[in-house]
């Protein structure tokens, strides 16, 4: 007897499901894909081209291994009775390790039906471990079936039986889509991806057991081929605590069956693997990331190459009446946790009080519904050389900016100190957990300036992690600052820090 939680379906007309409220979202599975629903396009599987890999070798695959021990792929081919032809390929993690072992494919294949057979073995409760099978272009372009036990909360949110686990089924973008479906472990499961073409993009339809369980129109097609892929993973996200024992999924068989419009498959020269993202922090861990390089989580990037840049271990942002926004953005959207800025500031002694310029830490959300209503939320410690009459009244000397302090609901928008040029200072907003709330708390070298409450919490709000330079602002005249910065200033990042909560 199957025993799916009945799940949501993404926007799409095309499948009739009951949905879910969102009680069961976390910090990765909370996105609105906002899809568009496509006619998919009309013809029937060519099962005479059909690619069955059923896994009396592996010759077809190479390891894609990622993380500790990456060029060991810890896969083997094995006897199995409950197989199809009595073989199995399987990848193992070992115990309290963050392994993530992977095969893959040579060839990238198009639009088809991808077909995996997977023994889901006997997953500890709450431990970090998931069995994929999934197709993989680019960061941008993935489709997943991820199965681990799950974290407590979604375990209870879902009312997952002890011989139960979760089945997160994602696109994690083009749109993204999340959703999360019970499952049996210690049991043989067939996992497909569907993807017909719809207006040249293709049409994702996930099933488990012939279950439907999501649906997608995505924006991209053929343009992106995919590799096919088998892991098991210890991955933070799927539970609460590393695994206390060693971990396996077995495959009895993978297939690829085409359409009849489907692209012939191709085998790049150049293979291409998941890049190896830094390792999310545990409670209570800190992470750092210094620039002698820059981060390659920091992907996103504004400014020009000369403002925007590492020189001498240090991130430069700079600004002027040519270059008035220079910024690096962390790639994921953060929570609950400490995080602190080590930042060296100008001198302004030769740039006029109540110009235009603002550089340091920010923590930003902002999003618009489908009719452009705006939510913004911001937490804000800025260097500005704020007005005369700001100037004056904390006493500022003509080489020295001034420390600002702003936030958005809860409101702050203070000036509250004096910053020294070329002196290292530590920026951090302490983003604490009191009731399932934020309780902000503002300091400058350990030093308290500033706490807020605020009515809401991760579950509905997160935050871009950002270190920032700005100047030439139409908004910086509401805060009295009328002139136009027109000499060059740079602001310089030592190192940016989170501590996770």
């Amino acid at each position: 007897m199957k025993t799916y939680t009945k799940p949501i379906l993404m926007a799409v007309a095309m499948l009739s499901m009951i949905g879910c409220d969102k009680s069961d979202a976390d910090g990765r599975f909370s996105d609105n894909p906002r899809s568009e629903i496509g006619t998919p396009q009309e013809g029937s599987l060519v099962t005479a081209k059909q690619v069955k890999w059923n896994f009396d070798n592996t010759n077809d695959w190479l390891n894609a291994s990622q993380g500790e021990q990456a060029n060991i792929s810890q896969t083997s081919v094995e006897s199995n009775t409950e197989a199809e032809n009595g073989k199995v390929v399987k990848i193992f993690t070992k115990a309290g390790t963050k392994e993530r072992k992977k095969l893959k494919t040579k060839k990238q294949y198009g639009a088809g039906l991808y077909t995996w057979r997977a023994y889901i073995s006997d997953l500890g409760t709450t431990e970090r471990v998931s069995i994929g099978s999934w197709l993989w272009n680019s960061d941008k372009h993935e489709l997943d079936f991820e199965v681990g036990s799950g974290t407590a909360k979604d375990r209870d949110a879902l009312g997952a039986a002890d011989d139960e686990v979760i089945a997160y089924i994602t696109s994690q973008d083009n749109p993204a889509l999340h959703q999360k479906v019970k499952i049996k472990k210690n049991a043989w499961h067939t996992f497909q991806i569907d993807l017909k073409l719809a207006g040249g993009k293709y049409f994702a339809t996930w099933l488990i057991d012939d279950v439907k369980c999501a649906a997608q129109q995505l924006t991209y097609g053929q343009e992106h081929p995919f590799y096919i892929f088998c892991s098991t993973e210890n991955l933070k996200f799927v539970g609460d605590s590393w695994p206390y024992k060693d971990n396996y999924g077995l495959w009895d068989y993978v297939t690829y069956t085409p359409y009849p419009y489907s692209m012939e498959p191709i085998e790049p020269q150049n293979q291409l693997n998941p890049p190896d993202p830094e390792p999310e922090p545990d409670t209570g861990e800190t992470k750092v990331w210094s620039f002698s390089t820059f981060p390659a989580d920091w992907t996103g990037r504004w400014g020009g190459a000369d403002y925007n840049k590492i020189e001498d271990n240090k991130l430069l942002l700079g600004v002027d009446k040519e270059n008035i926004t220079s910024k690096l953005q962390y790639k994921d959207d953060m929570g609950y946790g400490k995080y602190t800025w080590s930042v060296r500031f100008p001198d302004v002694s030769t740039i006029p009080a109540g110009t235009q310029f603002q550089s340091g830490a920010n923590l930003y959300y902002y999003a618009e519904d489908d009719k452009g209503n705006a939510t913004e939320r911001f937490f804000l410690m800025m260097a500005r050389i704020g007005s005369k009459e700001d100037r004056n009244r904390l006493g500022a000397k003509p080489n020295q900016l001034l420390l600002y302090i702003q936030g958005a609901q809860p409101a702050a928008d203070e000036y509250v100190g004096l910053l020294d040029p070329n002196k290292d200072y530590k920026l951090t907003i302490d983003l604490k957990k009191k009731e399932n709330k934020y309780t902000i708390v503002f300091s400058i070298d350990g030093k308290v300036l500033k706490t807020l409450e605020a009515g809401y919490g991760e579950n509905e709000f997160k935050f871009k992690l950002i270190a920032e330079a700005s100047a030439n602002k139409s908004w910086m005249q509401h805060a009295n600052l009328k002139t136009l910065l027109a000499k060059r200033l740079d602001t310089k990042f030592n190192f940016i820090e989170y501590t996770a909560y």
